[in-house]
């Protein structure tokens, strides 16, 4: 380093507008046309019906259900796209693996001490 090179540097984090935290169960994409990495995160679970439809008891309750509406099966939300270099997706994998192997070795012996903090 020359003279008068900085030693460190300051990054300022700030969220952006549509900042938001999103539950992920899975990922799907490829490879864009430029040779980058397209990937779709999404959070799954049972398709939601469009419509129920309920009997109403005598005394004004709702009774048995009579009739649903809507898709069967599992339900894949896309919560956001990304597109990445392959250089960035090798930072993106090695944090992860990081992070996921800090999590399994101080993983709490009793679970349920963190289900009563939650």
């Amino acid at each position: 380093m020359t003279e008068g090179t900085p030693t460190s540097i300051k990054f300022f984090y700030e969220k952006g507008k549509y900042f938001r935290v999103a539950h992920v169960d899975g990922a799907i994409g490829g490879l864009t046309p430029t040779r980058d990495i397209f990937v779709s995160l999404y959070s799954q679970r049972t398709a939601l019906p469009q419509v129920v439809e309920q009997n109403i008891a005598p005394d004004g309750n709702l009774g048995a259900v009579v009739d649903t509406v809507g898709k069967r099966g599992i339900f894949r939300e896309m919560e956001i796209g990304i597109v990445i270099t392959p250089e960035v997706a090798d930072e993106l994998a090695a944090f992860l693996k990081q992070h996921a192997r800090a999590a399994r070795e101080t993983e709490p012996k009793d679970r349920s001490r963190v289900e009563k903090i939650q």
